[in-house]
């Protein structure tokens, strides 16, 4: 995560007069009619003329070190250690995916069963296997 002081390349306790100099001197530095034909320039530009905006107005300052305070805070550890962790859990398996794995080992379980359940494959073979049942009926009807 990229904060803004990162941006102006200076510490979050720095003074006004150090970060409009610190501005400044980038500015001359990204600045599109200074730096040429470099890509990243046009970009380097306006994250330093964001940051320069934020860490200028003292309210708005101070709101964003609230919010990068906030943001680095860890979570609380009575909800950490309510979510249990996937490496804790065990690994259930109905009878049909057992089955399944021991007849298509090559085959992952997971693969198979979601290809069995994917509508465009399970709508066509549920059509195909009503027009052989008709045509069977159909065929046993003429004769």
């Amino acid at each position: 995560m990229s904060t803004h002081y990162e941006s102006l390349h200076v510490t979050e306790d720095a003074p006004d007069e150090v970060i409009r100099a610190s501005y400044r001197a980038l500015s001359l530095k990204h600045h599109p009619d200074t730096a040429g034909d470099r890509p990243q320039s046009r970009w380097k530009m306006q994250r330093i003329n964001d940051a320069y905006d934020v860490l200028s107005d003292s309210t708005k300052r101070a709101a964003y070190d609230r919010d990068l305070r906030h943001a680095r805070q860890p979570a609380p550890a009575a909800v950490a250690s309510a979510i249990p962790s996937p490496a804790s859990m065990p690994l259930v398996r109905s009878r049909t995916e057992r089955h399944l794995q021991r007849m298509l080992p090559h085959i992952g379980t997971r693969g198979l069963l979601g290809w069995l359940c994917d509508a465009r494959v399970v709508l066509p073979v549920i059509a195909l296997i009503w027009l052989v049942i008709y045509w069977v009926l159909a065929s046993r009807r003429a004769a």
